[in-house]
């Protein structure tokens, strides 16, 4: 089998299972007739960029980071439901206010999305200062987190 059917393979085996480990891959992979190395499904595994992300039991799996942003949107969503008390725009900079102890949450999730326009976070116990690359984005920016809220 060549390189880009075992890549679909295992494309499709993360995709219908919860595969925790390479050596559970490579079970995968053994049951679907490919006989393959650990090296050649690590240098897989960085090929197609997976990830790992909390299963439905909380302990990590390979993952998509796809996937794994859909997650960070939707515990984002969570936390703007639950801890936002208001965001504002200032030039260059988007001010998120929150109740006490939620700031640094806001930052570690907005830190790992890629977003354009931003250039990073700075955090507080109950603010949270977006720095953005331009004005625009700035507005551009408050405007796809106030979506999140709707």
């Amino acid at each position: 089998m060549n390189k880009e059917m075992r890549l679909q393979t295992i494309s499709k085996l993360i995709s219908e299972h919860e595969i925790k480990t390479q050596e559970e891959l490579g079970e995968w992979l053994n049951s679907s007739g490919l006989q393959v190395t650990q090296a050649t499904i690590s240098r897989d595994i960085r090929e197609l960029k997976l990830i790992k992300a909390p299963s439905k039991d909380g302990t990590p799996k390979y993952s998509f980071k796809m996937d794994q942003d859909h997650f960070i949107f939707e515990k984002l969503r969570h936390k703007l439901k639950d801890a936002l008390i208001g965001m504002e725009v200032i030039n260059y900079f988007i001010i998120i206010k929150t109740l006490p102890g939620h700031a640094h949450a806001f930052g570690a999730l907005l830190d790992s999305m890629d977003i354009a326009g931003k250039a990073g976070t700075i955090c507080g116990n109950d603010t949270c200062l977006i720095i953005c690359r331009s004005p625009e984005e700035a507005v551009s920016i408050k405007q796809q987190i106030d979506l999140l809220q709707a």
